[in-house]
């Protein structure tokens, strides 16, 4: 029996980014006026206003994983639209069933009225409800996840997008047709486009039968996505990142693969970035060179304090000890974003509040501060692979998580005792290969300095290479370096 792993090699911080890829799909379509004129609005398409309910299997690499359902139904003058993906995950040798359902009430034009989502992995889950008033989106999370509501303004009341197919049902479709969508993201606020081209119309073979269907390309948010729908524009075959696929079945025959979950792919390894050359300890290393073997520019960027990039060479060096050069709380409106609350770093709520003073107590130079912070977090987050959204306030619930869930935590103290932070995703040596990981830089005051809450490290080692900056939401974009990235050791001492 394969035995749990210690906290140097939890490493499941790709879970979160499958997470992201289902809810991602499961996001609202905005119609924004001051898009570019060059857009096309796929609505020149008829949208396909039929009642149905669609099951379908998921597979991993070809192992079979779970299934989906995606129901379209008439109630009165409206239209309730249903999604439910129920899959297991194998996180280093543990299985982890989630559960992620989305229902949204819209009117004939598609466009949204309320709508609810709901993450569930066991102990860790994400919910959010949204409804519209006038042009106003309220978001609103459960009393029981901590409570809150936020407005957003819109331009128009959105369209609301599906997880299994096309963001809405189309017919009408011609080959060539390209649509320019812009994607409202319930969880942040934030939008961007979707780029969607009707490739072909050909057969495709769908539970032992041939079917004539329409192959679509869609590109949005890091993720190319290959679709398959039929002449009502209802999902026949998805292929997405991490070699997952979406096909068409039948209740009969999920019901009779259930039981059959078995040997399914381990997830994080799916992700690793493989090394060529030979590493020694992380906490040996002063300096370490790496080259960048990829297929164009995947675009790492260049971090002041401690990482360089430039024409596919990665110079990392371990951080000077940082220096503060004010006390807490910081006020400077420079760092507004990195001190102001989020979806998912809760800094305001009173529980995250009371406890960061409690870390905290009189501490007021940051460093220390950040040390406290990051030591409390390693101490008392039990180490469990959790394939969910990262809150702050349910994870001091829940007392568990991996590197998301550390990292995350960490931030929302910090920023609540004025402390600036932000999340780092980006990748860690470890063992044989590098893997997707998360950690946290706090704000010294002239620079920032960085800390592995789940590691118990202050500053991080070398072997830690940053390739992004972001709330949860934006963890999703490290798909832009899935399958892409190799590197090599040039040198490491």
């Amino acid at each position: 029996m394969k035995s749990f792993p210690t906290t140097s090699r939890l490493r499941p911080s790709i879970t979160i980014v499958f997470v992201c890829v289902w809810l991602a799909l499961m996001g609202i379509l905005v119609k924004d006026r001051y898009r570019p004129a060059a857009a096309v609005d796929a609505t020149a398409a008829r949208i396909s206003a039929v009642e149905s309910e669609d099951w379908f299997t998921i597979r991993i690499k070809g192992a079979y994983a779970g299934f989906g359902r995606s129901r379209q139904m008439r109630s009165e003058d409206r239209w309730v639209l249903q999604d439910e993906v129920n899959i297991s995950l194998n996180i280093q040798g543990q299985t982890k069933p989630v559960r992620i359902a989305g229902e949204a009430v819209v009117d004939d034009d598609f466009r949204l009225v309320s709508f609810s989502m709901r993450v569930n992995s066991g102990i860790i889950s994400f919910e959010q409800t949204g409804r519209m008033e006038g042009r106003d989106l309220l978001l609103s999370i459960p009393e029981s996840k901590g409570g809150g509501t936020k407005r957003i303004r819109l331009y128009e009341r959105p369209r609301i997008s599906r997880s299994l197919g096309l963001p809405v049902p189309l017919t009408g479709l011609q080959v060539g047709d390209e649509f320019t969508m812009p994607i409202f993201d319930p969880l942040d606020g934030t939008k961007s486009e979707a780029e969607i081209t009707v490739l072909e119309k050909a057969d495709i073979e769908v539970a032992g039968k041939k079917v004539e269907g329409w192959r679509v390309r869609a590109a949005f948010r890091s993720m190319q996505l290959s679709v398959w729908i039929d002449g009502e524009g209802r999902l026949l075959k998805g292929v997405m990142p991490l070699g997952i696929t979406v096909t068409r079945s039948s209740k009969t025959e999920i019901s009779q693969r259930m039981p059959g979950v078995k040997d399914l792919p381990e997830m994080t390894s799916l992700a690793a970035v493989p090394l060529e050359g030979a590493l020694p300890p992380p906490s040996t290393l002063d300096r370490l060179v790496l080259d960048v073997l990829s297929v164009g520019d995947v675009g790492i960027p260049t971090v002041p304090h401690r990482q360089e990039y430039s024409a596919k060479r990665l110079n990392i060096r371990r951080e000077a000890p940082p220096h503060a050069t004010y006390a807490l709380p910081f006020r400077d409106r420079s760092m507004e974003a990195d001190l102001a609350a989020s979806r998912f770093i809760r800094s305001d709520h009173p529980d995250i509040v009371a406890k960061a003073g409690e870390i905290v107590g009189t501490e007021t130079n940051p460093v220390a501060a950040a040390r406290r912070i990051n030591e409390w977090v390693h101490n008392h987050l039990k180490k469990v692979p959790t394939p969910s959204l990262p809150d702050a306030v349910t994870i001091l619930q829940s007392g568990e998580g991996d590197c998301n869930e550390h990292a995350v935590l960490a931030a929302a103290l910090a920023r609540a005792v004025g402390l600036p932070a932000r999340v780092a995703l980006g990748l860690v040596f470890m063992e044989d290969a590098f893997y997707y990981h998360a950690w946290v830089e706090y704000w010294a005051g002239a620079s920032w300095f960085t800390g592995d809450p789940l590691m118990n490290q202050l500053p991080v080692d070398p072997s830690h290479v940053t390739l992004l900056y972001g709330d949860v939401d934006k963890h999703v974009n490290v798909l832009n370096y899935l399958g892409r990235l190799k590197l090599r050791v040039v040198k490491a001492f």
